[in-house]
């Protein structure tokens, strides 16, 4: 049998690609790396999955390589060892060789050079290029990168591609190609990329071996038998895996984990629904000959609420179905108003996992104490990640819910993944429309939960209708005296005081019209501006040229004002448990934007026995009470004393929470333009 040739790459003239850039591409996300290589191998799976296939299979598997084995790879496959790489001193007998086979999909078909032109370019993107995303609508990749995470995990940084595709007259080709990431080094005054290739030299490039000479490579180092076109895909062997996972008494479990992050991640695409969609992916794993299980996500513990959110999902909104265990909402913007995907809570009772003494998956890791998490994902239906909700009050219950995201928003998410795909992180988003969706997309979520853990008993939940923010007003607040009957009023003085009386604050002088459901004018700052008054670059309408030639300009009209903010009470206070399960007071409010964009900013006052007067002088060591949050329309929380907002979803109604004291305290709201 011929051997095959090594080729490394040299630095060209323009520069190049070390291959260590490659390797730091994934970063270092907070997943065991072994998860991270899982669900990069499989997501190229289901990319490569063509639309003629009703599913996909995958097939994992590991062997140990006796002498026999290991002589083969050295004398006929990978064949001297280039320096920079571990690749000599890992190939001795013992090693192991784990590999990913696909069936149901493409193979890396099209030209096998990337300086040819011709179309799928599919070998020469995974093979040669570096960083080029997939062409597949609706893809679960974006980046291109994916494919180190098969060079991370191998000691030896070495892989071996054998594929089965179609050429472009329609013939079925076997490809196979040796491939290594390693350091860069110089050999007589030449430095080298530290990319290598093993296979066949033509016209000085490392073309793949083809034919039956890579079936026989195959063969012995056992790959997966493709004999037909039922068999196109690819196969991906790693050399040396050195990222394991081993129990607590130093066990070997690697393959067990693997099985576990197949069903933490690609559940959805493992799952049947009734009268619904059918399982497009099917899993198997063996372990030197041996098949390992794979847990039932549909009778998992923690899985199977997810599973139960999916099936609904899938199918048409029905208020028929509904009932108090299930919610089920479509999560939109309003301005634009655009429909962000689809939301669906299962509640039910949890219970702590019993999980092994070793690494597991990041979703299992993170539901360990109790379920109330949302599974997040995109149009390929792949876990993007769970995001955890808020601790429901009741200890028992739990929920599992799934968000996926609408079709036309695909790219908008797809935009805040970062290269592991495993987050949605709106800041990184270009795109300010797209980066909004993502940001309010993720609040009307958290606010679902919120209802799925019981807040709305008490903090009342705000739809996009109600839509509310905060405003400026102290006194239409009443004071909460805790300890006694009812929720508490203000309470009316007798006697007005004559010292230490509290200052009202600007924007308070129509504090009883508020108490009386009317709407008061917040603070303006730049009121002079709002009157017409010629105010230097006031910013509404100003050509901020100042002096006589504002003067000259007499005859025109002042601009129009700008309306000014408005706010006014929204109920009477009540205690409430916050999303951190900390007993506060929430007090209520309205607030009406009118198009601007808002400071708040909220103090505590603790008033003395009668309510009429703010205690001033407070004892020493004294520590005052202060705002534990704000509660926005959409659900979402801040915890800042003063925070911006709006104008985009920030009218409606709002809360402030303070932490539960034996104080009798009341809120002094201030709104200004930001």
């Amino acid at each position: 049998m011929m051997s095959m040739e090594r080729y490394s790459e040299p630095y060209n003239a323009t520069g190049g690609l070390a291959a260590i850039g490659v390797l730091n591409q994934l970063g270092r996300p907070d997943t065991e790396p072994l998860e991270v290589l899982v669900r990069e191998a499989v997501q190229n799976c289901w990319d490569a999955k063509r639309p003629d296939s009703a599913r996909i299979r995958v097939i994992i598997g590991r062997s140990t390589l006796d002498q026999a084995g290991v002589s083969f790879l050295r004398s006929h496959v990978l064949v001297n060892p280039p320096p920079g790489l571990a690749l000599g001193d890992e190939m001795r007998a013992g090693m192991h060789t784990l590999y990913f086979a696909d069936f149901g999909t493409h193979g890396l078909a099209g030209p096998t050079r990337a300086d040819r032109p011709g179309a799928p370019r599919d070998f020469v993107d995974f093979v040669r290029n570096i960083g080029q995303p997939p062409d597949k609508d609706f893809g679960g990749g974006s980046f291109g990168y994916g494919k180190a995470a098969f060079y991370i995990a191998s000691a030896a940084r070495t892989v071996i591609i054998d594929s089965l595709c179609r050429t472009d007259d329609g013939q079925l080709e076997r490809r196979l190609l040796g491939c290594a990431l390693g350091q860069t080094f110089d050999v007589e005054g030449v430095p080298f990329t530290g990319r290598h290739w093993w296979g066949r030299m033509e016209n000085g490039v490392p073309e793949p071996v083809t034919g039956r000479y890579a079936e026989e490579i195959a063969t012995a180092l056992g790959l997966p038998l493709r004999n037909s076109a039922d068999d196109l895909g690819t196969t991906v062997l790693i050399i040396a895996p050195s990222i394991t996972i081993e129990t607590g008494d130093s066990a070997d479990a690697t393959m067990d984990f693997i099985a576990e992050a197949i069903a933490w991640n690609f559940w959805p695409r493992m799952i049947d629904t009734a009268g619904g969609a059918q399982s497009t992916m099917k899993f198997s794993i063996t372990d030197n000959g041996k098949k390992v299980r794979i847990p039932a996500p549909r009778t998992h513990p923690q899985l199977r609420g997810f599973v139960e959110a999916m099936d609904r999902l899938r199918q048409e909104p029905d208020a028929s179905l509904a009932d108090e265990f299930m919610i089920d909402s479509e999560v939109r913007s309003l301005r634009p108003a655009r429909k962000l995907g689809r939301l669906v809570i299962k509640k039910d009772p949890v219970a702590p996992a019993d999980l092994p003494d070793r690494p597991v998956p990041l979703g299992a890791r993170r539901t360990r104490a109790s379920v109330h998490h949302v599974a997040l994902m995109r149009a390929p239906e792949l876990v993007v990640t769970y995001m955890e909700g808020p601790i429901p009050l009741a200890g028992r219950m739990g929920y599992a819910g799934v968000f996926k995201s609408a079709l036309d928003m695909d790219e908008a998410f797809k935009a805040a993944e970062p290269p592991t795909h495993d987050d949605w992180v709106a800041r990184s988003v270009v795109d300010r429309h797209a980066r909004s969706f993502v940001n309010i997309g993720l609040e009307r979520v958290q606010a679902q939960c919120r209802l799925a853990a019981g807040y709305n008993a008490s903090v009342r939940h705000l739809s996009d209708a109600d839509a509310i923010p905060l405003g400026e007003f102290a006194d239409a607040l009443a004071a909460l005296m805790p300890g006694q009957d009812g929720p508490g009023a203000r309470r009316p003085s007798t006697q007005r005081p004559t010292t230490k009386r509290r200052r009202r604050a600007p924007g308070h002088k129509d504090v009883d019209a508020a108490t009386e459901d009317v709407w008061v004018d917040a603070t303006s700052a730049d009121a002079a501006a709002q009157t017409g008054s010629s105010i230097n670059g006031g910013g509404y309408g100003n050509d901020a040229t100042g002096g006589a030639e504002q003067q000259q300009s007499t005859t025109l009209p002042p601009p129009k004002p700008m309306p000014l903010p408005q706010t006014k009470t929204g109920g009477t206070p009540s205690p409430a448990i916050s999303a951190d399960g900390t007993a506060v007071i929430s007090y209520p409010f309205e607030l009406r934007t009118k198009g601007n964009r808002i400071r708040l900013e909220a103090t505590v006052e603790v008033m003395t026995n009668d309510g009429g007067q703010v205690e001033t002088e407070p004892p020493v060591g004294y520590e005052p009470p202060a705002v534990h949050g704000w509660i926005a329309p959409s659900g979402l929380r801040y915890s800042s004393a003063a925070i911006i907002v709006g104008p985009d979803d920030a009218d409606g109604h709002w809360s402030v929470e303070v932490a539960l004291r034996e104080e009798m305290m009341r809120i002094d709201l201030k709104v200004e333009r930001a």
